[in-house]
């Protein structure tokens, strides 16, 4: 996100704030649990190796999905020029706030100096979807923990943005997607998402087809 966070504390609204919470989780649950449970059930890990992987990867998942995104705002902010002056990588979640980070960058003052800073995070999206197909085979690891770390931040981390900043854009947040709208359209904005959306639901369909009964199956010639 770039700016501040605009009246996350003052706002009265805390019924619509509940429902936020209870959508966002919602999409955690569909985007990066339910893949991960499909992962490790279908696949033939002992179940004392599976179960770490599902408790650890979802915290990693959090813990690394605000930082990726923050953290290509504000390369694509040098590299056009511009700076940032404030960087909140992680929601402080030790202080009960579980939703957004952002960064504050000064120096912007072309449309397409915020173009490019704005629509960074879902380019390396798109890159990040695109790589994992021929990048994650089943001869890439036998270890349960790297193969489902390497699905999460290629293909989980990714598609988690292409659901949740849609569905937030489309509840009136004036986000990213926001600002890249008023750039380019609506049309090429809807184009590319949904592009991606698709390019997210065949990243995540190819790999879980692909490490059904994984590991024993495993042999020189399996790797589609």
């Amino acid at each position: 996100m770039i700016g501040t966070l605009s009246g996350r504390h003052l706002t009265p609204h805390t019924k619509r704030l509940s429902l936020g919470k209870l959508l966002i989780t919602f999409e955690i649950l569909v985007v990066v649990v339910t893949p991960l449970l499909f992962l490790y059930l279908k696949g033939n890990w002992p179940l004392r190796t599976t179960v770490p992987c599902l408790l650890s990867i979802p915290i990693l998942w959090y813990l690394s999905y605000s930082p990726f995104h923050e953290l290509s705002h504000a390369a694509a902010t040098y590299l056009v020029g511009g700076q940032v002056v404030y960087m909140k990588l992680i929601p402080s979640f030790w202080l009960g706030e579980f939703g957004r980070a952002w960064i504050t960058p000064v120096g912007i003052t072309q449309s397409w100096q915020r173009l490019i800073m704005t629509a960074s995070p879902y380019v390396l999206d798109v890159v990040c979807l695109a790589v994992v197909i021929p990048f994650l085979r089943r001869g890439f690891s036998k270890n349960a923990f790297l193969v489902g770390l390497v699905f999460m931040l290629l293909c989980l981390r990714p598609a988690f943005d292409f659901v949740c900043e849609p569905i937030a854009f489309l509840s009136g947040d004036r986000g990213d997607l926001y600002h890249i709208e008023e750039t380019i359209g609506s049309f090429m904005l809807w184009s590319f998402l949904l592009f991606s959306i698709g390019l997210s639901v065949l990243s995540i369909l190819t790999i879980l087809r692909r490490f059904i009964g994984f590991p024993e199956t495993l042999s020189g010639k399996a790797s589609t």
